[in-house]
């Protein structure tokens, strides 16, 4: 089974349906594995866990550049 995995900051949860639907769709499109085989996981990050720069996502969107 494959696995495809994300980490990235937080979406909704239309976000994360269309996001699992065209990874898969990508994926099968790629490899010609079936859809039922794929397993999709998102791994989430506050803003304060996600750092860039040298700073905190939380402190850029504050302005604190």
């Amino acid at each position: 089974m494959p696995v495809i995995s994300v980490t990235m900051g937080t979406i909704n949860k239309e976000q994360k349906k269309a996001l699992i639907a065209g990874l898969t769709a990508t994926a099968i499109e790629i490899t010609n594995i079936p859809p039922h085989a794929f397993n999709v996981t998102i791994n989430e990050l506050s803003d304060e866990n996600l750092g860039l720069g040298g700073q905190t996502v939380e402190e850029i969107k504050q302005g604190n550049v």
